[in-house]
């Protein structure tokens, strides 16, 4: 038979607070660090957990642990000095009887997940309790599984987030896109599409599932974005009732819509609702159409509206009839405006005068060299779109 070439066994170095520990122990037993260098990465973990809560200014109180739960190995080292009976403990004891040591259980799955810590000791030594805090309680069950269902080494900011994260979220897809600093904002927002969205847990597990797993570099963003398309309702009470019979608010799928029907770019304005910082309303009026979008304004203890802008389909102007047909319905509900209308004749006398420009200047050139260029073949393109994208709705 031949020879089988053997990998050899490399030590592996550590540092910071794992290291002072390990330190200290050695000078009360020599060689203990160089056993440290050679261990499994359970075993390591198992002493970075210890090296992360002991206090061996106070060794009493885990000398009094290891009695209670490895009295066999202690029986053997009265003779030695308090650290050097954790040392030999800690080299005679198998790594679950070291967690047992450490926190009275070594529950289901723990010793798994200490495993997948690597070689290193974890960032934030308090990573450790978290990780036993989550396989201990009942409660934690759905974290330990997702935890359990990721693939590779396990990272500290994995507990971080597993630990933070709402029940509700609690997805190994979740686990993979989530980074720490991001968890509150995750646990806000899904606490609003309850709220704005109607979403029930078993809808937000449907579109959890949906999420690719095992990926690299992806965010929750797209997730997110889907449920800006299934807001029903504002987190407030909009300014212009539902009642009345002209303008109508626009939420969620409602603005794809409109942004297809009038070429405007309503489909954008998603996020906006979702926060209540502008809202969309279609002007449902017969004849011309248009689309109004309030900006909310807010004081300590107020707020009021104002009309941020009026546009006809493709965002262009509204005629003056229509701008003060819109001014009059504002009137109604006490919402602030700018003039909507372009200036009158007079008006544009005095400002040339002045040398003024109006800020309706703009769309003049743009419909302008609208007129003169044509765009039959941007209006063919984009029915052409509009027919696609119904029939995969319809689909």
């Amino acid at each position: 038979m031949g020879q089988v070439d053997r990998q050899p066994i490399l030590p592996k170095e550590f540092r910071g607070y794992a290291l002072n520990i390990a330190a200290r122990l050695e000078s009360s037993c020599p060689s203990f660090i160089l056993r440290l260098l050679y261990a499994s990465s359970l075993s390591r973990s198992a002493f970075f957990a210890l090296a992360s809560e002991i206090d061996l200014d106070h060794p009493d109180e885990f000398l009094h642990r290891l009695g209670v739960h490895a009295p066999d190995v202690l029986r053997d080292l009265g003779h030695l000095d308090p650290l050097a009976q954790i040392a030999r403990a800690l080299i005679l004891l198998k790594p679950k009887r070291v967690l047992e040591a450490l926190y009275g259980t070594c529950p289901d799955g723990l010793l798994g997940a200490f495993s997948r810590f690597g070689c290193m000791p974890l960032y934030g030594p308090e990573t450790y309790r978290q990780t036993f805090d989550i396989f201990a309680r009942s409660e934690n069950r759905g974290r330990a599984k997702a935890l359990g269902q990721l693939e590779g080494q396990l990272r500290s900011e994995h507990i971080v987030v597993a630990a933070g994260l709402d029940d509700v979220l609690q997805h190994r897809a979740v686990l993979e896109r989530t980074k720490p600093a991001e968890v509150p904002a995750l646990n806000a927002f899904t606490r609003m599409i309850v709220d704005l969205c109607d979403a029930t847990p078993a809808s937000i597990r449907e579109s959890l599932d949906q999420l690719a797993v095992g990926t690299r570099g992806c965010k929750m963003t797209e997730w997110a974005e889907g449920w800006l398309s299934r807001q029903v309702r504002l987190p407030f009470a909009a300014p212009i009732p539902t009642s009345d019979p002209d303008l109508r608010l626009r939420l969620g799928r409602e603005l794809d819509d409109l942004g297809r029907r009038l070429r405007n770019c309503a489909a954008q304005r998603k996020s906006f609702t979702f926060l209540g910082e502008r809202l969309i309303f279609e002007v449902v009026k017969p004849g011309e159409q248009a689309v109004l979008e309030l900006l909310r304004l807010t004081s300590r203890d107020q707020t009021n509206w104002v009309c941020e802008d009026l546009r006809a389909p493709r965002n262009r102007r509204v005629s003056p009839e229509m701008a003060a047909w819109v001014q009059a319905k504002l009137d109604q509900y006490g919402i602030f405006y700018q003039s909507v209308a372009p200036p009158m004749a007079d008006e544009q006398t005095l400002h040339k005068l002045i040398d003024h420009t109006a800020p309706f200047a703009w769309d003049v050139r743009r419909e302008e060299a609208d007129d003169a260029n044509g765009d039959a073949e941007i209006d063919r393109l984009l029915d052409e779109l509009e027919q696609q994208v119904q029939g995969r709705d319809a689909a």
